[in-house]
């Protein structure tokens, strides 16, 4: 559900957005983004991309009748026009259930007095209501919160204009079962309220704020207690829109009451699951994907309906084919091989490996998106549609599978008004999962039996390639649904074989720093299918580099080694070719395919690179960027000629977006733009820089320089005669002199806290910024083998009353929050919110995690020379090769931070170090150990 990159994706289809397409950015709160009617007739639920139009010509009740699609999200808001029936007549939503306990309510027992009673404070009249219901009680009750739901209007639950309230519920049991009185129109009164079932047992749904309500609320009761005691009440909503917007896009019928403006399969009914808490910014909490996953399959199985699920969610693959939920996964559906999951690849494209989990997992459809071709002919681009750049990218993993429209025109909750137009892999899945149910309709309505590996087969072999693309950006391409069809309807037989690198889990070959030596152009893979009977397979490379061997012949097991030609892929840059498995019968499409890519760094050696590269329209250009630990660098972008321009990123090896940084517009000219890292930041590898021109603009060429700095930066806090100092390390880095000057600037105060706990409850970090601080980060770091345990981690700062500051949940093991204090403000105690969410509910090992809190003043403070003859702040510095020197500096005025630390937490103080040279400055931040006494 992430969409941690939204904000940059908006600002950039604003650009390429026409008139009627603008009218979104200057929406009032309240008001769609464009008129449904127009949204439907200029094609803003993009359709045709996908020829679901002409499947729809073709077999007109071929539109997800029959079919239950699980919607893996947010929530979805129930009382939305277009989620309220099929094209049938049939109820749309079957069931809506939360796994995430956002909406949970802690009831307690009640003591009305005569016909009123006070609940959480709030005096109720009317209940007379409750005792017409159950005469003898027992009576339960409690509030939810609005504050802790997060950002206004969303958490505005009853309209109000405030997130203030705190709205009361009374539960009791009736003769049918556990029912809900709330107070819907604020009258003060329960009398003419209407009770509110569990939605699975009366589809009973409610909301606050009379006509006006901005969300609407579903009750789920838990397991029956005991005698006498409070059910477990979770109630339903969704604060996010996401889920709402998702559910449109993949069933959606009649929305907004407009006539044939749908989803892809308006016949299909839905399941809404939540599995996020939508407060803490959209997070998965501990167990919730695998409880939803499982209640979704035993539905469908007990009321015989053939299942789609989409989950339009993932977070950073740190440790590729190990995440716990990807194999949880593909264990689901090995044992279900009727159900199709559809995952959206994940939004921290364009750089290589970014693909997230579990839109890794090998059984499920992993998704990419496209720009749709109506968003880019508001602007006047009659191209085809393109690759996203924000769209993740295959690597050290061989997905995504498909390409489907990544933006739409869709359902949202009347509170979220203004926001029907999203951008993502979260829109291109569920138009994925629509496309599985119109096929499984169209199967069931003839008979025939569903495989999902066949309609995902099916999907991928008539899929059309993205022009410019690669396997890593796309898979198979966009889909072709009317040809899919087809192919099922031909009953091929299609053999299935997984390929896996030789000793590996891998299901990529991915080399990240090219060759070396002659041994190395050699790629193995094993191959296996579920059929012990030989059979021989033709094999084709798109490449000229890769070369495979003629056929390989495979029963139970296989292997096949194909040469890579070395020689051919000396430049620097991204090389990616894949090399396919045929049947006999060709039509079938290809059983296998293994995919290569071989990352060719620049130079590492100089201390300064540069190379052009032409971006094409659409199209990204990688630049490999090799990296020392603790070594600070920077890569500079210019793009020409003017009038032309490029998004760039930097990501660090193995995918992870650049820590604390996004992605910088260049625009055609000499201004370009830097992105530059810290030696604190600098970890050891193969960096990448990606660059991406839009859709239809003119291709620019883009200039890439490579910096280092010459010299390693550290530095440490000692204590000589009662005084303290910083020893500032200036280490030259290269093979030649270096000279420059060192400057050691105090910039605040830091703690860091260790944590070692285990399960998934939440932990809080209390503490008091010091008065001077007006800025904070916060670093959250837990080793990368333990990342794959979870499916999310959250990172949340609160002020003392509740209110959210900032949040940043992790999408890789590590993450920087950061957030900005009031100049002048007066100390006042915060927390930092730690919400894991562990994969397997069951996993009570221990995890640890390091949390570093740093403060920094409105100003530095340049420190002084430690020597008595001079009190120079900047000291010049003449290093032979691979030489070192020491440089000391008084210490007297760091910034304190003594009171109001992080319980448990060290005191150190925050340094950084700049070397200058040649009018470039080099920087190292140091947290330095403070010994006690010191300041």
């Amino acid at each position: 559900m992430r969409e941690p990159r939204r904000a940059a994706a908006l600002a950039l289809c604003a650009a390429l957005a026409g008139p009627a397409l603008q009218a979104q950015q200057g929406s009032a709160p309240g008001e769609p983004a464009v008129p449904p009617a127009v949204a439907a007739r200029l094609g803003l639920m993009p359709l045709a991309s996908t020829r679901v139009d002409v499947l729809r010509a073709e077999r007109p009740t071929s539109d997800g009748r029959g079919v239950l699609i699980g919607i893996l999200d947010s929530g979805v808001d129930a009382g939305i026009p277009g989620l309220g029936l099929t094209s049938t007549g049939e109820r749309k939503l079957l069931d809506l259930r939360d796994f995430s306990g956002e909406g949970r309510v802690v009831l307690e027992p009640l003591e009305p007095t005569g016909d009123a009673v006070v609940v959480g404070g709030t005096l109720l009249r009317g209940f007379g209501a409750m005792r017409a219901r159950a005469p003898k009680g027992p009576w339960f009750g409690g509030t939810l919160a609005e504050r802790p739901l997060g950002a206004l209007p969303a958490s505005d639950l009853d309209g109000d204009g405030d997130d203030t309230d705190a709205l009361p519920v009374i539960v009791t049991k009736a003769t049918d079962g556990w029912v809900l009185f709330a107070d819907t129109d604020g009258d003060g009164s329960l009398e003419r309220e209407a009770p509110v079932h569990d939605y699975r047992q009366a589809f009973e749904t409610f909301g606050y704020g009379g006509a006006r309500a901005p969300i609407t609320l579903a009750a789920n009761f838990g397991p029956e207690p005991a005698a006498r005691a409070a059910p477990q009440l979770d109630l339903y909503f969704d604060t996010s829109g996401h889920g709402s917007h998702v559910a449109g896009i993949a069933a959606g019928h009649r929305m907004y009451g407009v006539a044939g403006f749908d989803g892809v399969a308006p016949g299909a009914q839905l399941l809404g699951l939540k599995i996020s808490d939508n407060a803490q910014g959209g997070l998965t909490t501990t167990g919730a994907m695998r409880r939803a996953i499982a209640y979704a399959v035993a539905f469908a199985r007990e009321r015989r309906m053939p299942l789609v699920l989409n989950m339009s969610f993932g977070v950073g693959n740190e440790e590729e084919g190990r995440a716990g939920i990807d194999a949880y996964v593909d264990s689901v559906l090995a044992a279900n091989p009727d159900v199709v999951f559809t995952i959206s690849a994940g939004n921290d494209g364009p750089g290589l490996s970014t693909v997230g989990f579990p839109g890794s997992a090998s059984r499920a459809i992993s998704v990419a998106a496209t720009w749709p071709a109506p968003f880019l002919r508001a602007q006047g681009h009659d191209g085809p549609e393109a690759v996203a750049y924000f769209s993740s990218r295959g690597g050290e993993t061989g997905k995504p599978d498909l390409a489907a429209p990544g933006a739409a025109f869709s359902t949202v909750p009347a509170w979220d008004r203004g926001g029907e137009i999203e951008y993502g892999t979260s829109m291109a899945s569920p138009h994925a999962a629509g496309l599985a149910a119109v096929l499984v309709s169209a199967l069931v309505q003839e008979g025939r039996p569903v495989r999902a590996a066949r309609i995902r087969r099916a999907l991928m072999v008539t899929a059309r390639p993205t022009p410019g693309a690669t396997a890593l950006d796309d898979g198979a391409g966009l889909p072709d649904v009317a040809a899919a069809w087809r192919w099922l309807a031909t009953e091929r037989r299609a053999t299935e074989v997984e390929a896996i690198v030789a000793g590996t889990r891998a299901r990529a070959a991915f080399r990240a720093d090219g060759f070396r030596g002659p041994a190395d152009t050699l790629q193995a893979w094993d191959l296996a299918r579920d059929d012990a009977a030989p059979e021989t397979f033709t094999l084709r490379s798109d490449v000229p580099w890769l070369v495979p061997p003629r056929s390989v012949t495979v029963g139970a097991r296989g292997a096949v080694v194909v040469r890579v030609r070395a020689a051919a892929l000396r430049d620097p840059g991204v090389w990616t070719g894949t090399v396919t498995g045929w049947p006999k019968d060709t039509l079938a499409g290809p059983a296998f395919r293994l995919v290569h890519t071989v990352v060719v760094p620049v130079a590492a050696a100089p201390a300064e690179v540069s190379l052009e590269r032409l971006v094409p329209a659409g199209g990204v250009a990688r630049v490999p960027v090799p990296a020392e630990e603790g070594r600070a660098f920077d890569v500079r972008v210019e793009a020409a000629p003017e009038g032309t321009g490029a998004m760039a990123q930097l990501y660090e090896p193995g995918g992870r977006p650049r820590l604390g940084g996004g992605e910088v517009e260049v625009a055609g000219g000499p201004a370009g733009a830097t992105l530059g890292v810290d030696g604190a930041d600098a970890v050891a590898g193969t960096w990448e820089l990606a660059a991406v021109a839009m859709p239809g603009s003119e291709p620019p060429r883009v200039r890439v320089t490579v910096r280092r700095s010459p010299v390693r930066l550290d530095a440490s806090l000692a204590t000589a005669g009662g005084e303290a100092s910083v020893r500032a390390i200036a280490t030259n880095a290269t093979a030649a002199e270096a000279r420059g000057a060192v400057t050691a600037l105090a910039v605040g105060a830091a703690s860091a806290v260790a944590l070692a706990p285990s399960g998934g409850a939440r932990r809080t970090i209390r503490f008091t910024p010091p008065a001077w601080a007006t800025r904070i980060a916060i670093d959250a770091v837990m080793p990368r083998e333990q990342w794959p345990r979870f499916t999310d981690f959250g990172l949340s700062l609160f002020e003392a009353d509740g209110r959210q500051l900032a949040k940043e949940p992790l999408n890789y093991h590590r993450a920087r929050l950061e957030a900005s204090l009031p100049p002048g403000r007066a100390p006042a105690p915060l927390s930092i919110g730690l919400f894991p969410g562990l994969d397997d509910p069951a996993d009570a090992r221990p995890w640890t995690m390091t949390v570093v809190v740093k403060c920094y003043a409105d100003s530095a403070l340049t420190l002084v020379r430690a020597t008595e003859a001079t009190v120079d702040t900047t000291v010049a510095l003449t290093l032979p090769p691979r030489g070192a020197r020491e440089v000391g500096f008084r210490t007297a005025a760091l910034p304190a931070w003594d009171g109001g630390r992080p319980e448990q937490g060290t005191r150190e103080a925050l340094v950084t170090l700049v070397f200058e040279q040649d009018g470039r400055s080099w920087t190292h931040e140091r947290r330095l150990p403070v010994p006690g006494g010191q300041p």
